[in-house]
């Protein structure tokens, strides 16, 4: 119970973490709650004694030029009251919808910041549907709690602390009554709430699985097709989903019974209140109108409880999403400007690696002792097999990643001190599979160089040869490629990512195997592309194919994260039994 408790109030302070951003707004709506828990306050006890003066016929302010019907005065009262807390209550519902809308839309932004700050381990680790899910669902619990709970019920508990000053005012017996049942109610809230709580948390992880296995489907949707697997992607999905329905069952019918036995509770305290009342009137110590006070402050009092007991799961809910959320969202971040980082310096290229090892995991080592060094302009090949360490190397000098030991540096300055947005506007990738958005061929184009003019654009399409089947399409340049580019085959996204590479002039340029997937024709036109994107720039190539890398100036051969030999096609070939001469005497062979 009291770790439940420690839970649910980490889930507030996460909640309290975004709503004091509107502290000001809190402080209008607190004076403004106020004034309505006030005015509301009032009207029970205003309109009892409205009735008794009705029956009674009395004047107040007798012998004065005020003099007036009871009646007269109290409905004026009433009247007056009514306006100030509708006026009031509007105020508020209206900021409230402000704020809570506000807080939705800047809690995504929030998100989608910290989530483009955060490192590319996190990304590769991460499940986007799963966080995405996550995201959403704490996104939504911001509104609804913030809107309909917190901001909306905190005046109106106000109204009840008047409404129980109001009702020990008029009947002293009667009172504690009301006070015992509102001990009950809630008592009942902590007794039965905490068996939802562990059902709501399996519940949200259910989710987020269900809306990962979308994702990963609709990701691979050309596989999917492919294999004719769209019946057995449903069904996995649909038992996903299944799952998570099971949990939202089980914890419906623990709310059901949670909201009956509040119910109950309510009625009982109703009618112990009239029936006290009935034998109080018969007794002469309570009138009618005492009693329709006073069973107007009833409603009053539960009527928030209730309120509350009926968006008691939405809270709950809310803050479990909040708290999942919050993981995610107090990740560090990549830190782009280390502390002592160098100032911008004149960048050339010159990449070097000295003793260089890695390991994604504490232990593990992906990389082990890398040495090696290249000039401005030089081209470097990396040939292995998979999971030698080729493309975790590349990603240590765009500073994706850092050395567990030993140190990178470009141009004599580690990577750990470079600013890493100035390294990597800098370097140009080409990958091997093509990241393209759900956007125009000539936005893609100009992601890497964002306000390129038109005619720059269209010179490095030309210098990529992408420019033919561009002016194909009927909307030329305009044309919208599909989400990940799916509109395109693999050698047009090819080269329209050299396209962005050569817009985006970069002084060290990636290619990661960059024609593997490509028809010889196709080849030859990216392969000229890429010529002439190299020219002037230190490059890094990796190639299942090795006639891609024959006119390198240097070629690196990995095995188990280690470089097994080194030199140039030439040099390589001339040793006996090697492993680089190995690999390219299969390579002829398979391609004779």
């Amino acid at each position: 119970m009291l770790k439940k408790r420690k839970e649910n109030s980490k889930g507030f302070k996460i909640l309290w973490k975004y709503l004091s951003l509107y502290r000001k707004d809190l402080i209008i709506l607190s004076v403004l709650g106020v004034f309505s828990a006030l005015a509301n306050g009032s009207v029970p006890y205003v309109m009892g004694k409205l009735l008794d003066s009705i029956v009674q016929q009395y004047t107040v302010f007798a012998g004065t030029f005020f003099a007036v019907s009871a009646w007269v005065f109290l409905l004026s009262i009433w009247g007056i009251a009514q306006l100030v807390a509708i006026g009031t209550d509007w105020t508020n519902e209206r900021m409230s919808n402000y704020i809570s809308n506000r807080l939705y839309i800047d809690y995504w932004i929030m998100a989608q910041r910290v989530l483009l700050s955060l490192p590319l381990s996190f990304h590769k680790d991460a499940k986007a549907g799963e966080v995405f899910s996550t995201l959403n669902r704490a996104g939504n619990a911001v509104d609804s709690i913030s809107g309909r709970i917190v901001i909306y019920l905190a005046p109106q508990f106000l109204s009840i602390a008047i409404g129980i000053g109001f009702a020990f005012f008029m009947n002293s017996s009667l009172a504690p009554i009301l006070l015992l049942g509102i001990f009950v109610y809630v008592l009942s809230l902590f007794k039965m709430v905490p068996r939802a709580i562990p059902l709501q948390r399996r519940m949200h992880k259910a989710w987020g699985n269900s809306f990962r296995e979308m994702d990963e489907s609709s990701s691979n949707i050309i596989s999917v097709k492919q294999f004719g697997n769209e019946d057995y992607q449903e069904k996995k999905i649909q038992a996903k989903f299944t799952q998570a329905f099971k949990f939202n069952v089980l914890i419906n019918i623990i709310w059901s019974n949670i909201g009956f036995s509040q119910r109950v509770i309510v009625v009982s305290t109703q009618i112990v209140v009239l029936v006290s009342s009935v034998y109080l009137i018969h007794a002469g110590t309570m009138t009618i109108g005492e009693l329709l006070a006073f069973n107007g402050y009833t409603a009053l009092i539960f009527g928030p409880f209730v309120v509350l007991g009926q968006n008691w799961q939405t809270l709950q809910n809310g803050l479990v999403a909040l708290e999942r959320a919050e993981k995610i969202l107090v990740e560090k971040p990549e830190d782009y400007t280390p502390v002592g980082a160098v100032k911008d310096f004149d960048f050339r290229g010159a990449i070097k690696f000295d003793n260089v090892s890695f390991g994604y995991k504490k232990g593990e080592k992906v990389l082990s002792g890398i040495s090696f060094e290249t000039k401005p302009g030089e081209m470097v090949a990396l040939v292995g097999e998979s999971g030698s360490g080729k493309s975790t190397l590349i990603d240590l000098i765009s500073g994706y990643y850092f050395p567990t030991a030993g140190k990178v540096t470009v141009d004599g300055n580690s990577t750990k001190k470079i600013n890493l947005r100035f390294l990597r506007k800098n370097i140009a990738i080409v990958p091997q599979e093509i990241a393209l958005f759900h956007d125009t061929v000539k936005m893609n184009i100009m992601y890497g160089s964002l306000g390129a003019k038109d005619i720059d654009i269209k010179r490095a399409a030309e210098v990529a040869h992408a420019d033919k089947f561009i002016e194909g399409f009927p909307k030329k340049y305009a044309q919208v490629v599909g989400e990940r580019g799916i509109k395109l085959s693999v050698g047009q996204k090819q080269r329209i990512a050299i396209a962005r590479a050569v817009l985006r002039n970069p002084k060290i340029l990636i290619l990661d195997e960059p024609t593997s997937a490509l028809d010889s024709e196709t080849e030859k036109y990216v392969t000229e592309a890429l010529d002439r994107v190299m020219q002037g720039r230190t490059t890094f190539v990796i190639a299942h194919r090795l006639s891609t890398v024959r006119r390198a100036d240097r070629i690196l051969v990995l095995e188990g994260g280690k470089i097994v030999e080194s030199g140039t096609h030439e040099e390589l070939m001339a040793i006996e039994g090697g492993k680089y001469r190995h690999r390219y005497d299969l390579h002829v062979g398979f391609s004779h």
